[in-house]
C-alpha cells in the first residue's frame, strides 16, 4: 500500500512550481503531484522526489514515457534556481520570450526593477532609448527625469539561457 504524501510536502511542491506544471513549455494550472522516481521503485514521498505536473504531462511521463526521468529531474533542479534567483515577472517573461523568439521588448514604469536580476546576469541589456519621462524640478535646482518606459534587448547569453530553460537543459 502506498503511503500518503504529507500535506506540507504537497504544499511545498506546489509552491515551488507556482501551482503550475513544472515543465516550462506547459505551465498549465491544473496540477498533480508526481514521483520523479516511481513510488513502487523508491517508496519515497520526499520533497526532493516529487514534482508538480499537469495531468497531461504526468501521463506523458509516467505512462507514455514521452518525457524521461532525467528531463523531469532537470525541470525540478531548474525550478530551485529560478525560484531563488528570479521574480515571478522575470520567469513569465522567460516563458513568453521562449515561445515568441523576440529579442526586443519594452516595459513600463519600474520595468527596470522587474528584470533587475536578469539584467545583472547579462540576459537583458537596457538600450536606454529616450522617450517619455516624468520630470521633477525643485526650487533649489534639483532636477530628475524618471523614465516611463524601458527598452531591452535579449543578449546572446539571454537567448542561450531562455533556450536551455525552455528545453529543460541545466540553467545553472
Amino acid at each position: 500500500m502506498r503511503d500518503h504524501i504529507p500535506n506540507d510536502v504537497k504544499r511545498a511542491v506546489l509552491v515551488e512550481a507556482g501551482h503550475r506544471c513544472a515543465i516550462p513549455t506547459c505551465r498549465a494550472t491544473t496540477t498533480e503531484i508526481a514521483h520523479i522516481v516511481s513510488w513502487s521503485e523508491s517508496k519515497d514521498n520526499s520533497f526532493e522526489n516529487l514534482v508538480a505536473l499537469c495531468p497531461n504531462c504526468h501521463t506523458r511521463f509516467d505512462q507514455k514515457k514521452d518525457i524521461d526521468r532525467p528531463a523531469i529531474k532537470m525541470y525540478k533542479h531548474n525550478l530551485g534556481i529560478l525560484n531563488n534567483r528570479y521574480g515571478e515577472f522575470e520567469r513569465r517573461l522567460f516563458e513568453v520570450l521562449a515561445k515568441s523568439g523576440e529579442r526586443v521588448f519594452v516595459l513600463g514604469v519600474a520595468g527596470d526593477l522587474l528584470v533587475a536580476n536578469a539584467v545583472k546576469d547579462g540576459f537583458f541589456e537596457d538600450k536606454h532609448v529616450e522617450g517619455m519621462g516624468f520630470e521633477v524640478r525643485g526650487s533649489n535646482g534639483f532636477y530628475k527625469n524618471f523614465p516611463m518606459t524601458f527598452t531591452y534587448w535579449v543578449t546572446d547569453a539571454g537567448l542561450e539561457f531562455i533556450k536551455r530553460y525552455a528545453t529543460g537543459a541545466d540553467i545553472a
